[in-house]
């Protein structure tokens, strides 16, 4: 029988096992790099079409004995001669060398591929399965089928007894180095400084690498399956993962750095991978050998799609940014709770809010004119328009006033913190359609206070400086200038309004991040121990100053970066000579009342409609955008998918055909007071 009795989807099989049978002691990863390319499918995603492959692979064994002894012999060799304890310990584990160097290391291996040491399984693992896709196909391949594979190598034979001996000397020694790394990050600073009882005796880290060490000795040139274990190895592994759920808790409270993030996921992974270790090298008793042979192939295949997505970003930011994405969000979601109306007292109040910000953007907006007439160089304009727009939102803020599209980054945190709370999924979709309706009605008062008062502002001013002093804030030709901004399809307004809802988004995940690190830092008990601030402005005062950094820290910051992203983008658009710029709703209805009164009343009434239908646009996309965002990053941070929320928007559908008056009116009866705040920023 030739190597052309091969099936036609393993073309070039019978020939390559040929050369593996007349050099079976070959060492090198070559003939193993060749045999997964001969399997690998095409396109590397069809599991259908790697099982097709596997399935002749085995058939041809099967047809040619001859071939499957050479191929065990050469596997047999390559694993016997090469260290696997760096494979089974730091595949898929996160580095200890940080985030940013994890970044360039990434970066590098993508540019210059790392070389290939013949002395380690890990470097053949990643000489083999070389191809981007091959970790998904892999792992799609059922277990089963991979275990047929591996019984027709004889892999469970007595034969191969020598091989699995070596291979549970280096799942003992992946477990010692696992073990002792485990013990050093228990006791980094960052744990200790939210439980100080890791710094004691008594730490679960530092007795489970005692723990590991006694098992070892204990097993170690024992028969697998001789000894059983007595669980305290488990208990302490426990305690561990009880101490980091511990941190977590207290991080809430206390802020989380992006190094305690890395260090608490990290933590993680290495009691996991102990685990695994420790029930592939000593089984617990009551386990069979397949049981034993499946968790082998599982650990496998994860050990290869590890390695085949080593160098790729989105391992590194999943496995890092999760937490911390939750913390921030869930401080955002905090504020969001604000921005919730549930009764026609808070209603009202939440209008109150939205109109008087709606005078202050009014005078912003003539502001920003003004300065633009006075054509500055483009570094100083940028500064003046930043200057215009973060103070003025600064102030919004104190005054405990609201703008309307700052809401959903907000409140889309909210949503998502009630999936958190809710028992089940049902329970879950009717809190959320629940949530939508009020979120909805507070949307629509806070766009019409800050809208309807933003025009009248605008529109007063014009009318009052044309009556008393005879200034016209706005030429003609400025005028037509603003109108035709505003146009939804003969300009980039929408495209404009669309980088303002990202930057909507992006503040909300600022005031997050820094009231985050306000509570991580300690800026306020910081504060209390500056000496010349005590002495300038007294104890009391000083207190006073450190408890509203300490609850407004974020807002603060959140604002005024945001009005500086605002006033910078069009000068920046302008020195790349990219068409960026931005449109905000609540501007943009204050520019129509200029426009308007610049041109005297004069534009046809076509065109005013049509402005004002693009100061509508305006505002529905600032609001979808940065919701959408807002609502993808909370759930992401919680590890919700789309199955989490699968049938939301046909739910809100049906309460809205049900009842459309509650997502714009607040109900009837149960009126009460609102809480303090319920309106306010």
């Amino acid at each position: 029988m030739t190597a052309a009795a091969a099936p036609p989807a393993l073309e070039g099989a019978g020939d390559l096992l040929v050369e593996i049978a007349q050099r079976p002691t070959d060492t090198t990863g070559d003939f193993l790099a060749r045999l997964v390319a001969v399997i690998r499918p095409h396109p590397s995603d069809d599991a259908a079409d790697a099982e097709a492959h596997i399935r002749a692979l085995i058939g041809l064994l099967d047809a040619r004995p001859e071939l499957a002894a050479g191929l065990a012999t050469h596997l047999g060799a390559v694993l016997s001669s090469r260290m696997h304890r760096t494979l089974y310990a730091e595949s898929g584990i996160l580095t200890s060398t940080g985030f940013l160097t994890g970044v360039w290391s990434r970066l590098l291996g993508r540019l210059l591929p790392p070389a290939i040491d013949a002395d380690f399984v890990r470097d053949l693992v990643a000489e083999a399965f070389d191809d981007a896709g091959d970790g998904e196909w892999v792992a799609a391949v059922s277990p089963a089928l991979w275990l047929e594979l591996f019984e027709r190598l004889g892999c469970f034979a007595p034969a191969f007894a020598s091989v699995r001996a070596h291979m549970r000397h280096e799942l003992f020694e992946a477990m010692r180095m696992t073990s002792h790394r485990l013990a050093t990050l228990g006791m980094e600073p960052a744990l200790v400084r939210y439980v100080p009882a890791l710094a004691r005796h008594e730490s679960p880290f530092l007795a489970q690498s005692d723990e590991v060490r006694q098992l070892i000795a204990r097993h170690a040139g024992q028969p697998r399956g001789s000894l059983t274990h007595d669980g305290h190895l488990e208990v302490l592994l426990g305690q561990c993962v009880a101490f980091i759920e511990r941190i977590r808790r207290r991080s809430q409270e206390s802020g989380v750095g992006v190094n305690l993030v890395f260090i608490l996921a990290r933590t993680e992974q290495l009691v996991e991978r102990l685990r695994v270790l420790r029930r592939l090298a000593v089984p617990d008793a009551d386990e069979t050998p397949e049981q034993i042979r499946t968790r082998a192939v599982d650990f496998t295949v994860r050990l290869i799609r590890a390695e085949n997505r080593r160098h790729r970003f989105t391992e590194l930011f999943d496995g890092t940014t999760q937490l911390l994405a939750r913390r921030v969000t869930e401080h955002a979601s905090r504020s969001g709770e604000h921005y919730v109306t549930e009764t026609r007292a808070q209603y009202r109040a939440m209008f109150r809010a939205a109109a008087g910000a709606g005078l202050i953007v009014g005078v912003m907006a003539l502001l920003k004119i003004l300065t633009a007439a006075l054509g500055l160089p483009g570094f100083w304009q940028a500064v003046g328009f930043s200057l215009i727009y973060g103070l003025g939102f600064v102030v919004i803020h104190t005054l405990h006033l609201t703008i309307a599209t700052k809401q959903p980054a907000m409140t889309a945190a909210t949503l998502a913190a009630v999936l958190d709370d809710a028992d089940d999924r049902e329970q879950r979709l009717d809190r959320l359609a629940e949530l939508a309706a009020q979120v909805s009605r507070s949307q629509w008062v806070s766009i019409a206070g800050n809208v309807a008062i933003g025009f009248l502002t605008a529109l007063c001013i014009t009318m009052v400086g044309r009556a008393f002093f005879g200034w016209e804030p706005v030429s003609t030709e400025k005028a037509t200038h603003l109108l035709h901004e505003l146009h939804p399809w003969q300009s980039l307004a929408l495209f404009h309004a669309a980088i303002a809802g990202i930057y909507l988004f992006l503040s909300g995940l600022i005031s997050g991040y820094y009231d985050n690190q306000s509570l991580y830092h300690r800026i306020p008990d910081r504060l209390r121990r500056v000496k010349w601030m005590r002495r300038l402005l007294g104890p009391a005062r000083l207190d006073r100053f450190a408890r509203y950094v300490e609850h407004n820290l974020g807002a603060l910051a959140g604002n005024f970066l945001f009005g500086c992203m605002l006033g910078a983008t069009g000068t920046v658009g302008a020195f790349f000579g990219l068409p960026v710029d931005i449109r905000h709703v609540s501007f943009a209805a204050a520019n129509l009342a200029y426009a308007l009164h610049g041109l005297h009343f004069g534009a046809a009434w076509g065109l005013i409609a049509i402005s004002a239908t693009g100061v509508i646009l305006i505002g529905l996309v600032n609001l979808v955008v940065s919701f959408y965002l807002a609502l993808k990053v909370a759930l992401r941070s919680r590890g919700i998918g789309a199955e989490g929320t699968a049938g939301l928007f046909a739910r809100v559908l049906a309460r809205f055909r049900a009842s459309p008056r509650e997502f714009f009116l607040p109900p009837r009866g149960g009126d009460t007071t609102p809480a303090s705040g319920s309106a306010a920023r």
